[in-house]
C-alpha cells in the first residue's frame, strides 16, 4: 500500500507542476495571422465555455510568431503529460475528494493577498523592491531599475505560491519531501539543489 501511496504522490506533485507551467504560460491558444489594411497582426484563438475567443497579442514578426507557436507545442505537450496522469491515478485509485468550505476560503484569501505576501517574503530576502515593481514582475511587467537576481527571486516566489496553493498539493499530505521540493522552487536558479539537505 505504501508503493502505491508515494506512487500517488508523485503523481500529483507532477500534475501540479504541470498545471503550473499551463497557468503561468503567457499565451495560450492557436497562433493566427489577420490582415488590416497593409499591416500583419498576431492574435491567439482559443475556445473559452464553448465559445470561439481570439487575443490581440501584437504586430506580426517572425520571432513573436515562432514563440507563439513554441507555447502553443508546449501547453498541447503538458495537456497530453496531465490526460496520462490522469488516467495513471485512475490506475491506481486514486479519486478526488472535495475540499471543505473552509479551505477553499482560505484558498481565495491566499490567492487573493499573494502580491502582497511575496512582496513581505521578497524584503524579507534582502531583494530591493516596492510594491508597485513586485506587482509588475508577478504580472510579467518590464521593470526598470532592478537587477536580475532580484527579479528571478520574485518569481520563484511566484512559482513556489503557485505551487502551493494548488488544489492537489493542498489535498496531499505535508511531508519532507513536498517542502524540498518548495524550497527548490524558491531556490530555482541559484542553487544546483535547492531543496535538498
Amino acid at each position: 500500500m505504501s508503493v502505491q501511496y508515494n506512487e500517488i504522490q508523485e503523481l500529483l506533485r507532477r500534475r501540479a507542476d504541470l498545471n503550473v507551467r499551463l497557468n503561468l504560460m503567457p499565451y495560450d491558444g492557436t497562433p493566427e495571422i489577420k490582415e488590416r489594411g497593409d499591416g500583419k497582426y498576431l492574435y491567439v484563438r482559443k475556445r473559452v465555455a464553448g465559445k470561439q475567443t481570439s487575443t490581440y497579442v501584437g504586430v506580426y514578426t517572425e520571432e513573436l510568431y515562432n514563440l507563439l507557436l513554441r507555447n502553443a507545442r508546449e501547453a498541447r505537450e503538458i495537456r497530453k503529460s496531465l490526460r496520462s496522469i490522469e488516467k495513471q491515478l485512475a490506475a491506481v485509485g486514486y479519486s478526488e475528494d472535495e475540499l471543505s468550505a473552509d479551505v477553499i476560503s482560505n484558498i481565495a484569501f491566499a490567492r487573493v493577498n499573494m502580491k502582497t505576501n511575496i512582496y513581505d517574503q521578497a524584503v524579507l530576502e534582502g531583494v530591493a523592491t516596492s510594491f508597485p515593481q513586485t506587482e509588475k514582475i508577478i504580472e510579467n511587467g518590464k521593470v526598470s531599475g532592478m537587477t536580475a537576481t532580484d527579479v528571478q527571486k520574485i518569481l520563484n516566489l511566484k512559482h513556489a505560491w503557485e505551487f502551493i496553493l494548488d488544489r492537489d498539493v493542498i489535498a496531499s499530505q505535508s511531508d519532507y519531501y513536498m517542502l524540498s521540493h518548495i524550497a527548490g522552487l524558491v531556490n530555482e536558479g541559484f542553487f544546483a539543489e535547492g531543496g535538498r539537505i
